[in-house]
């Protein structure tokens, strides 16, 4: 079984299933996770419900684990990158479950970045002048999406993708407020205190709208898999604007249904500066999501021919090796 198998087989288990026991050694990073699957997970045409998770983990460096149902080892894979969602005091579930997300998420960046290297002019970084930088990213970002899939087919799904994404938000907004109050007052809330800050579609200075991608079918051309969103800033002072984006990518990460999301951030953004203003979104107590804070990526390009950046969900680079699709 080759590594990306592995790594969407793991990210299966630990998003469908609870920690029931966890052993932990300290001083050799040593674990075991006793997990319960909340639904069946099949696993060559059989339907399990009890894994364990043992391995190595390498504080700030990254994590071993073997899979293992009943008394046989299934597979191992190392390398994982250390994700620690609320620093050194992360439980080990928690650790374990943020970097086979994270590592899940990088499976679209190799895709991703080489889709980039094919479009070879008009680089958004190239322009000093704001409003060439602008258009230059409206420009980037079509071309970006034709290149990434069949061009005819982008188009053709173009119409039937932006809207139910959006729909899909609302979607999601309205299940909390109706199942679970208290995360809804939170989100509500948290829109309220942002709402003076969401980019209209009349200002041209507030940067492109967001743009969409995902899995396209043509014999269900109304239907949006595996999506994923990517947003371009073109103002690196506007942290209002990141505070509102960063809010959006939390609610759509809390949808299970939302697989994996990376957030794309084209300009000459500085980590620390990154840091800054989520520590300020945190600090201003506005609407977090688990899920954002296992699922989401930074992805950082400082040129068109520069490596590339992740950051994980607090803004801290880490370790990703990155396995082809």
């Amino acid at each position: 079984m080759v590594d990306s198998q592995k790594i969407r087989f793991l990210n299966e288990v630990v998003s469908k299933s609870r920690p029931q026991n966890v052993d932990y050694t300290p001083h050799n990073g040593r674990f075991c996770v006793l997990l319960l699957a909340l639904q069946p997970i099949d696993w060559v045409s059989v339907q399990q419900r009890d894994f364990k998770l043992t391995g190595e983990l390498k504080e700030n460096e990254s994590l071993s684990v073997t899979l293992i149902v009943g008394s046989e080892a299934l597979f191992s894979i190392s390398d994982l990158p250390y994700v620690a969602p609320q620093g050194d005091r992360t439980p080990i579930f928690q650790i374990l479950r943020a970097s086979i997300c994270c590592a899940y998420g990088a499976l679209r960046l190799p895709y991703l970045h080489r889709n980039i290297r094919k479009i070879d002019k008009d680089f958004p970084l190239a322009k000093t002048d704001p409003a060439e930088r602008i258009n230059s990213e409206a420009v980037f970002m079509k071309l970006l999406a034709k290149v990434s899939s069949d061009a005819k087919r982008h188009i053709k799904a173009r119409a039937v993708l932006v809207h139910p994404a959006s729909s899909r938000l609302k979607n999601i907004i309205s299940y909390y407020k109706e199942y679970e109050t208290g995360t809804y007052s939170q989100i509500n809330a948290s829109l309220e205190a942002l709402k003076s800050f969401a980019p209209d579609r009349n200002n041209v200075e507030g940067g492109t709208p967001d743009v969409f991608a995902w899995d396209y079918y043509s014999d269900a051309p109304g239907e949006a898999y595996n999506l994923r969103m990517a947003a371009l800033n073109a103002n690196s002072k506007a942290k209002e604007r990141f505070w509102w984006d960063y809010l959006k990518l939390n609610i759509f990460l809390s949808d299970s249904e939302y697989e994996a999301a990376y957030y794309v951030l084209m300009n000459r953004w500085q980590v620390p500066v990154i840091q800054k203003w989520i520590a300020e979104y945190r600090d201003k107590g506005y609407y977090e999501s688990q899920r954002a804070q296992d699922y989401l990526l930074f992805y950082i390009k400082a040129s068109e021919k520069a490596p590339v950046r992740v950051l994980n969900s607090q803004g801290v680079p880490v370790k990703i090796k990155m396995i082809p699709r």
